[in-house]
């Protein structure tokens, strides 16, 4: 199983801006030496170990998971167009089993779709999943009317939407799928995936430190014995509670919440869009600060969600 991030970010897309780029330039620059500049070799050393010298990204979410001639996509944000290139220019676009699998159907989770480039292939057989029984209708609203110039009735592709259980696992194309019931306005769910003796685990879009203590265990045991977990985290501490009822979390419930739970690695996921990248790497070094004080045996790693992050799993 192949697990890689396509986009990161939350609620809407967002491109670095020139003054953004402008600083991280600034501060890559004021690292280096005059022998990191010195030859080709030692530069693209620099680059290659300096945290400036990559950004967590600006696409919404999108999360590739990959395993024997099937590709599960969670969700279907602005990152869903990069990943439907690469299926292209890698051939996995015609012969490889496409599988949606949405936590919800609020806009930076779908308007990747229209941008898919499968869906417009004659015949070509594409499953999508979700807890809710109108995903058809949700998904043909945004190509519908004057809001998207090809029309979902038009496409040639043959496009299969299924609801899933909430409370029994389903196998598709070999893999054992179970969903969980998430706290966020209009529905949403979160996914666990289990393929070849893997499993990743996607939560997002969910507002447990809105009543922690009510869900903790359910969580715990939804993901336990998982390899990659990927969490909501959109707000920092402070910052969630000028976000109360949003829909989102901090990822210092999360580390309450599997302090001694086998897992691989945690993700931070859905990124603040208002957040640059020196924002989501102060909240990252603050929730591995948070985990030594309350999780100190933990044996899981800590990290926050960048595009083009992979794990291969075997």
């Amino acid at each position: 199983m192949q697990v890689r991030l396509w986009g990161v970010r939350g609620s809407l897309a967002t491109p670095m801006s020139t003054p953004q780029l402008q600083d991280k330039m600034r501060a890559f620059l004021a690292e280096a030496t005059p022998a990191d500049l010195a030859t080709p070799a030692a530069r693209d050393a620099l680059i290659a170990r300096s945290p400036q010298a990559m950004t967590y990204g600006g696409n919404t979410s999108c999360v590739e998971v990959s395993f024997d001639k099937q590709v599960f996509i969670l969700d279907a944000g602005t990152g869903l167009r990069a990943l439907g290139q690469k299926l292209k220019d890698e051939g996995r676009d015609k012969d490889t089993g496409l599988h949606f699998f949405f936590t919800h159907f609020h806009w930076d989770h779908i308007c990747g779709f229209p941008y898919f480039g499968p869906i417009y292939a004659p015949g070509r057989e594409i499953g999508v999943w979700s807890g809710r029984s109108d995903a058809e209708r949700l998904l043909a609203l945004q190509m519908g009317d004057a809001h998207f110039p090809v029309k979902w009735a038009n496409l040639p592709s043959k496009i299969t939407c299924t609801q899933l259980p909430e409370d029994a696992p389903t196998t598709i194309a070999g893999a054992t799928v179970r969903i969980l019931p998430l706290i966020h306005p209009d529905k949403a769910y979160g996914y666990r995936i289990e393929a070849g003796g893997k499993t990743v685990c996607y939560l997002t879009d969910t507002e447990v430190s809105k009543n922690p203590n009510r869900v903790a265990e359910v969580y715990a045991n939804f993901v336990r014995g998982a390899d990659v977990v990927i969490v909501d985290a959109m707000y920092g501490f402070l910052a969630y509670h000028d976000h109360i009822n949003f829909g989102h979390s901090t990822i210092f419930n999360f580390i309450d919440f599997f302090h001694d739970v086998d897992l691989g690695e945690l993700v931070i996921f859905h990124h603040d869009p208002m957040a640059g990248d020196p924002e989501v790497s102060r909240l990252c070094a603050d929730a591995r600060r948070y985990r030594e004080l309350v999780a100190p045996h933990a044996t899981w790693k800590l990290s926050a969600a960048f595009e083009g992050q992979c794990w291969n799993l075997g």
